[in-house]
């Protein structure tokens, strides 16, 4: 056997006429079952030498939170507004919806103001109403041009919730739902 100009020298055991490399050499002799692991040791060591080190994928650098205007949204004789764009986990967020003249709704007196959050596959992550409303607030409200009711509802965002976009949608009574999108947790990249 050649190993890139290194002869190895033949067994004893073979030129004695023993059974050729499975016998066993004897002292200070080589053999082909011990060059194997030292060779396997040799080529790994040459593979992990000569290729090329991993590099790190660079940190994004850190850049300042976006502040996002609060949402809003109005269909008719309703507009809706949320106190916050970008909630944290834990947090409440308050939503006002303003009904206004000239308008005829009919309002449920004891939860005037609905919520539905969705997340963004649609699935319900929290539903809530506001209090009572009082008693000439609900009902039959028929509004004179230029009059308001307000009414509101909160959200108190799960602790455990995931961060990402989520739907709050606003219903009262039979006034058009209105739709609102908040970001709970913090955008990646921000500091």
């Amino acid at each position: 056997m050649v190993l890139r100009g290194a002869a190895t020298p033949p067994s004893p055991a073979r030129a004695a006429g023993g059974t050729g490399w499975r016998s066993r050499p004897g002292r200070g002799q080589t053999c082909r079952w011990m060059l194997s692991p030292r060779l396997a040791a040799l080529a790994l060591l040459l593979t992990a030498c000569g290729g090329t080190a991993a590099t790190a994928t660079p940190t994004p650098p850190c850049r300042s939170p976006i502040q996002f205007p609060a949402p809003s949204a109005s269909a008719g004789p309703v507009s809706a507004v949320a106190d916050q764009a970008q909630v944290d986990p834990g947090a409440t967020v308050t939503f006002t919806e303003t009904l206004a003249g000239p308008a005829t709704v009919q309002v449920d007196c004891s939860q005037p103001l609905q919520v539905l959050v969705t997340d963004s596959t649609a699935l319900s992550v929290y539903s809530g109403y506001s209090v009572g409303a009082a008693a000439d607030a609900c009902g039959t409200l028929t509004l004179a041009g230029g009059a308001s009711d307000t009414y509101q509802v909160t959200w108190p965002v799960d602790p455990s919730l995931p961060g990402g976009t989520y739907t709050a949608t606003l219903v009262l009574g039979d006034a058009p739902q209105l739709t609102l999108t908040l970001a709970v947790g913090t955008l990646p990249g921000a500091c």
